[in-house]
């Protein structure tokens, strides 16, 4: 008992360090100065105004659904980005919130949090127990370059997820009972996140099922049964939300892959600025496929490798099931077409399982990098205590360093606002006169959302979800089932209190009313 009572309270110390560094980091980037403001780029402003509908809206079923979106059919905001799991948590709450409000600029802060703390217990559960090591790690995690510059995607800022999968792997492995109880409940906490995540967490917390039966041991029996109990737990839950009403993917895996470099490539580096810019074969992986892994991640995990590589490898060999399941990811990750720089290193014309689903498989990467995270902290332990305390100390505030310009670009990013112009003055208050918004050509049936129309597209968006006004059509990540654009045309007479917008060259039904405002045709009801 004596060693356990040593050991919690230097644990329980750390995780308040880990939560002081994650509330700080998060509270200096991103600006609480209006809980109600939306973002002012793209992937923002589909986030907030899903939850700005959702809140603002009736229970449906599914339930996550929203007749605001899509409107008379309504649309899920799983496939806007929002952060499910937050708003089922404060939809009952809302007439005590404020009016207007939005919670992303909260759930940021709480990725930074647990981010930190994520990081401690993922190391102490592969057996860390040095205060310093564990301070490292949350500092590391917190400066993870890929984390960062994520900070436009709202759900997959929850990348701590990963960090406890881990956490929930070695507690599998060292044969926790309260792992196998809590795994299908976490994993269903994840879905409600983002289901890349969840799907990166389950093969995370999979892999020790791999790993028990490489050693023999009849744990594995639980492990499996764990995880096929999850996987009911997550169908039910995605039948009930309504994930299976559109489509699984919409293209693009090999596309949006991982450059073989990235994760060692200096890209938005400031120790290594003046290093040469990646030249990509692709230019969609300077940004899905951006994994650099920081420059003081890159020099611990070079002194491990020069110093202790036996014990790296003697790691992976004891965790085979995680090596293996990582090796997959990384390999995914490259994707049917690998590229290292500009150079093509293969074509596979056959697609992988999940294609669809993982279309965007440069983040397939993630758990490789928190995975080394972890092993590069772990095997520093072989170094003499004054050489490893100082190794730790200068590869964390190498990493911090290193992440100074994306800090910055998130920072400078959380206080920006819209310019008012006439353009959007006028804009507004056609829409605060209709009772919803319609715009052709919608979404699925030509409507450009990456063109050059895209930014007036985005501000008819905001606008009617800042108003509260229903729209016929929106930016989704997944297209709905049966959408039939024969269908979705408009209307021989337009309805009264609609104001209908037409972007794209594409031109108004006769007799209409109609105004060029910001090139787009604006033609409110008479």
């Amino acid at each position: 008992m004596k060693p356990f009572r040593n050991r919690v309270p230097s644990l329980v110390w750390t995780i308040i360090v880990a939560l002081f560094l994650g509330g700080a980091e998060g509270i200096h980037l991103v600006s609480l100065e209006s809980l109600s403001r939306f973002p002012v780029f793209q992937d923002g402003i589909q986030a907030v105004a899903g939850q700005r509908y959702f809140l603002n809206d009736v229970w449906h079923w599914p339930l996550l659904d929203t007749k605001f979106l899509f409107a008379p059919k309504g649309a899920s905001v799983a496939m806007t980005d929002s952060t499910p799991l937050l708003l089922l948590l404060l939809k009952p709450f809302v007439p005590l919130l404020p009016v207007g409000f939005v919670p992303y600029r909260l759930w940021l802060i709480f990725c930074f949090v647990m981010q930190a703390v994520s990081a401690v217990l993922a190391l102490a559960a592969a057996g860390e127990r040095r205060v310093l090591a564990l301070i490292s790690g949350a500092v590391m995690a917190l400066s993870m370059p890929f984390f960062l510059g994520r900070i436009i995607h709202f759900s997959l800022m929850g990348q701590f997820l990963i960090l406890l999968a881990f956490a929930f792997y070695f507690s599998l492995v060292h044969g926790k009972k309260w792992a196998l109880i809590l795994t299908p409940f976490f994993l269903g906490i994840c879905l409600l996140i983002h289901p890349i995540l969840m799907l990166l967490a389950f093969g995370t917390i999979a892999s020790s099922f791999l790993t028990l039966l490489w050693m023999r041991r009849k744990e594995w029996r639980a492990v499996a049964c764990t995880c096929a109990g999850s996987a009911a737990l997550i169908f039910v839950i995605s039948k009930m939300l309504g994930y299976f009403h559109y489509t699984q993917g919409a293209g693009g895996y090999g596309l949006f892959s991982m450059n073989f470099l990235s994760p060692v490539w200096p890209m938005h580096s400031d120790l290594l600025r003046h290093f040469p810019a990646l030249h990509y074969g692709l230019q969609t992986q300077s940004f899905e496929g951006y994994v650099y892994l920081g420059g003081g991640l890159l020099a611990l995990l070079i002194c491990d490798l020069v110093f202790c590589r036996q014990r790296l490898l003697n790691a992976a060999k004891r965790h085979a099931g995680l090596s293996f399941f990582l090796s997959l990811m990384t390999l995914y990750a490259i994707s049917n077409t690998g590229y290292a720089g500009p150079y093509k290193l293969w074509h596979i014309s056959l697609m992988p399982p999940l294609a669809d689903i993982f279309r965007s498989s440069g983040r397939c990467f993630w758990p490789v990098g928190y995975g080394l995270l972890i092993a590069a902290i772990r095997s520093s332990c072989a170094f003499s205590r004054p050489i490893r305390s100082g190794a730790l100390v200068l590869c964390a505030l190498l990493q911090f360093l290193d992440t100074r310009s994306l800090r910055a670009q998130a920072r400078d990013l959380w206080n920006a606002d819209f310019p008012v112009t006439p353009d959007t003055l006028v804009l507004t208050g056609l829409i605060t006169a209709s009772r919803q918004v319609d715009v052709y050509p919608v979404s699925g049936c030509g409507l450009d959302l990456y063109g050059p129309d895209a930014d007036r597209i985005m501000t008819v968006f905001r606008l009617s979800a800042e108003h509260g006004r229903s729209i016929n059509t929106f930016y989704l990540s997944r297209t709905p089932k049966g959408l039939l654009c024969d269908h979705e045309m408009p209307p021989t007479e337009q309805q009264p209190g609609t104001l209908e917008v037409y972007v794209g060259g594409f031109q108004p039904a006769q007799g209409r009313r109609c105004q060029n405002v910001s090139g787009m045709k604006i033609c409110p009801s008479r």
